[in-house]
C-alpha cells in the first residue's frame, strides 16, 4: 500500500475534531458535582490538602536553613535540645509535604476514575447505539485505541496535570514571594525570569514537537489497526497462506513507527539540553547574588543554604514541565478524538414520541419498500405480509435483497420509501429495543463471545438458569456434543468462537434464538452449515418452536422451506413469484428453475415432476 493510500485511509478512519475548548468543557462536565456531594468534597479537600503541601513545602528550606545556623556556630556554643527541635520541625514538614500530597491525590483519585469510567461508558454506549454503516466504515483497531487513548489522557489531566501543575504555579507565586521578602528583590527577578524563560522555551519547542508525536501516534494507531484486522481473519490469511504478507504490512507500519519515534526521541534531546542551561544560568545567577551578600556580611550561611534549598526544590518540577505540557497537549488531542465519536449521529433514532412496541400477533407488513445502499438500488417496491403465526419464506439468488430485508425489520437501517409495520405499528414509531426484543433471529454467519458455551447460548436472557439452557440447547440439537465435551457448558469457545465448527456455531445461535423466546422469528439461512441429517433435525426442531409464532425465513436450500405457508421468490430486488411450494412448481417459472438445479446438485432431491424432495409434506 503506498503512502498516500496510507494517508487515505487514515483520514477516512478519523472522525471529525470537535475543538479542544469543546473537549476541555466535556472534561469538566463529567468532574463537576452537580449536586454530587462526594464529588464536590473530595474536590473540596484535594484543594485543601495541596495547600497544605504548598505550605510544608516553604517551610522545609527555611527548617533546614535555621538548623544550619544553629550548629554553624562554635560546637561547645549551641543548644543540644534545640538542635533537635528544629530538625523536629523539618522532619515533619518534610513528612506533611509528603503526607498531604498523597492525601489530595488519594481522595481526588475516586473523581478523577468515576470521570473516566463515565466518559469511556458514555462513548462505548453511544458506539453501539450507531448505525451499521458507521461500524462498517470503521475499523475496530482504530475505536478501541481512540476510547483507550482517550481514557488515559482524561486520567492524565486529573489525577497528574492538575496535581501536579497547579502546585508548581502557586509554589513559585509563594517562593518568589518569600525570597523577596527575605532577600530582596533581584533574588525575586532572577528567579521568576529563569523560570519564565525555561517554561517559554520549553513550551515552544515542545509545540514545535508535537507534530513528530503526532506522526508517531498515527503510525501506532495505524500499527494496531493493522495487527487487530489481520488476527480478527486468522482463518482467511491461513487459507491464503498470507502470514507473510501480513507480517510484510505489519513490519511496514511498525517501522513508520520505528522512525518516527526516533526523530521524536532526537528533538527531545534538544529540550532538554537547553532546558539544563537556562537553569544552570539562573542558580549561578542567584547563588552569586547570595555569595556576594554573604561577604557582605547581609547573609548568613543559613540563608545561603534557603536560597539554594528554594531553587532546587522548584526547578526540580521544572524538569517535568515539557513532559507535562507534551502530555497534556496529547491528552487533549486524545479526548478531543474520543469525545467526538460522541458528536456522530446515529442514522437510525428513536423519534421523541416513540413508544414500546405492543406484540399481539406479531403481523409483518412491508409495504413498498424501497432501499439503496448508495447509488445501488437493492429493493424496489417490496410489499408482502406474514400473518401472525405463519411462516414465510424469502428465496432467490445471491444479491437479491434477501438479507437486507432481515435488517430492514430488525431496523439497522431505514427504507428509502415505504412502510414497515409489526402489528399495525410502523417500526419507525417504536422504541428500537422493543422492536429487538420481540425477534429472535439466527444468522447465516454467526460470531460467538469468547466465553463459555453457556454464556453464549444464555447471552440477551441473562436470567436463564441451566436447565433452560440445557432445553434449548437439547431443541438445537446441541446438547450431545456439549456432553461430549470435557468442560462441558463452561467450555470456552475461542475468538468469535473459532473453537467450534460453523454448524455447531450455528447451533448455538438457534439455542441462543429458542431461549429467547420471541413473538417472531427470524431465520437468515439458519441451516446453512449443517449437514443433511442435521439439517433435518434441526429443521424439525424450528418447525416445532415456531408453531404459532410469526416467521420469516431467509433460504437457499429450497427444501427447507416446502412445507412454508407462503414462498416469495426474490429476484434483483423484486418479488417475481410468490404461493405456496406446489404453486410455484406449478407455475414453472424462477422458483421451478431453482428447485431442479439443486435437485440436479443434490442426489436426495428427485424431478419435482415425479416427486418432491423425500421430506415434502404437500
Amino acid at each position: 500500500m503506498s503512502n498516500r493510500a496510507v494517508r487515505l485511509d487514515q483520514k477516512a478512519q478519523l472522525t471529525p475534531r470537535i475543538g479542544i475548548a469543546q473537549a476541555l468543557k466535556e472534561l469538566l462536565y463529567y468532574v463537576s458535582p452537580r449536586g454530587n456531594r462526594e464529588v464536590f468534597i473530595r474536590t473540596m479537600l484535594a484543594l485543601l490538602f495541596i495547600s497544605i503541601a504548598r505550605a510544608a513545602t516553604l517551610i522545609v528550606p527555611l527548617a533546614y536553613g535555621w538548623v544550619v545556623d544553629h550548629v554553624s556556630v562554635d560546637a561547645f556554643s549551641f543548644d543540644i535540645s534545640v538542635m533537635w527541635w528544629l530538625l523536629g520541625a523539618y522532619a515533619l514538614a518534610r513528612v506533611s509535604q509528603q503526607f498531604f500530597d498523597e492525601g489530595s491525590e488519594y481522595v481526588f483519585v475516586r473523581v478523577a476514575q468515576k470521570a473516566v469510567h463515565n466518559a469511556a461508558l458514555k462513548t462505548f454506549q453511544h458506539l453501539h447505539s450507531l448505525s451499521l454503516k458507521f461500524h462498517l466504515d470503521r475499523q475496530t483497531g482504530g475505536l478501541t485505541r481512540a476510547i483507550e487513548r482517550g481514557a488515559k489522557g482524561m486520567e492524565f489531566l486529573l489525577t497528574f496535570a492538575l496535581l501536579e501543575v497547579m502546585p508548581l504555579i502557586i509554589e513559585l507565586i509563594l517562593v518568589s514571594s518569600i525570597l523577596w521578602g527575605l532577600f530582596g528583590f533581584y533574588y525575586a527577578l532572577v528567579t521568576v525570569i529563569t523560570v519564565l524563560t525555561y517554561s517559554a522555551y520549553t513550551l515552544v519547542l515542545t509545540e514545535w514537537r508535537m507534530k513528530f508525536r503526532r506522526r508517531m501516534n498515527e503510525a501506532d494507531e495505524h500499527a494496531a489497526t493493522r495487527a487487530v484486522d489481520s488476527l480478527l481473519n486468522y482463518e482467511t490469511v491461513k487459507y491464503f497462506n498470507a502470514e507473510e504478507i501480513e507480517a510484510d504490512k505489519f513490519s511496514k507500519a511498525l517501522k513508520r513507527y520505528e522512525d518516527a519515534a526516533v526523530v521524536s526521541r532526537t528533538s527531545l534531546s534538544m529540550v532538554n539540553v537547553g532546558q539544563g542551561l537556562i537553569i544552570a544560568i539562573g542558580l549561578v545567577i542567584v547563588m552569586g547574588l547570595a555569595g556576594h551578600d554573604i561577604k557582605a556580611g547581609n547573609l548568613s550561611i543559613g540563608s545561603f543554604v534557603v536560597v539554594n534549598t528554594y531553587l532546587i526544590q522548584l526547578y526540580l518540577p521544572l524538569n517535568f514541565l515539557g513532559y507535562i505540557y507534551r502530555e497534556i497537549r496529547q491528552s487533549l488531542a486524545d479526548m478531543e478524538r474520543m469525545f467526538s465519536l460522541l458528536t456522530e449521529d446515529p442514522d437510525i433514532k428513536d423519534i421523541h414520541e416513540a413508544k414500546p412496541l405492543t406484540v399481539k400477533g406479531g403481523q409483518i407488513i412491508f409495504e413498498n419498500v424501497t432501499f439503496s445502499y448508495g447509488p445501488r438500488a437493492v429493493l424496489k417496491g417490496v410489499s408482502f405480509r406474514v400473518e401472525p403465526g405463519k411462516r414465510v419464506a424469502l428465496v432467490g439468488p445471491s444479491g437479491a435483497g434477501k438479507s437486507t430485508i432481515s435488517k430492514l425489520l430488525f431496523r439497522f437501517y431505514d427504507p428509502d420509501a415505504g412502510d414497515i409495520r409489526i402489528d399495525g405499528q410502523s417500526i419507525k414509531e417504536v422504541q428500537q429495543a422493543s422492536l429487538r426484543s420481540a425477534i429472535a433471529m439466527v444468522p447465516q454467519d454467526t460470531v460467538l463471545f469468547n466465553t463459555d458455551i453457556a454464556a453464549n447460548i444464555s447471552y440477551g436472557k441473562e436470567d436463564a438458569t441451566m436447565d433452560d439452557i440445557r432445553k434449548a440447547a437439547q431443541l438445537a440439537s446441541l446438547a450431545d456434543f456439549i456432553e461430549t465435551l470435557p468442560e462441558g457448558y463452561q467450555t470456552r469457545v475461542g475468538e468469535r468462537g473459532l473453537k467450534l465448527s460453523g454448524g455447531e456455531k450455528q447451533r448455538v445461535a438457534i439455542a441462543r434464538a429458542i431461549l429467547k423466546n420471541p413473538t417472531i422469528y427470524l431465520f437468515d439461512e439458519a441451516t446453512s452449515a449443517l449437514d443433511s441429517r442435521t439439517e433435518k433435525q434441526i429443521q424439525a426442531s424450528l418447525n416445532a418452536i415456531s408453531v404459532d409464532r410469526t416467521t420469516l425465513i431467509i433460504a437457499h436450500r429450497l427444501s427447507t422451506v416446502v412445507s412454508c405457508d407462503e414462498i416469495l421468490v426474490l429476484v434483483a430486488g423484486e418479488i417475481v413469484e410468490r404461493g405456496t411450494h406446489r404453486d410455484l412448481l406449478a407455475q414453472k417459472g424462477v422458483y421451478e428453475a431453482m428447485w431442479l438445479r439443486q435437485a440436479s446438485e443434490q442426489a436426495e432431491y428427485a424431478h419435482p415432476s415425479d416427486n418432491i424432495a423425500p421430506n415434502d409434506p404437500v
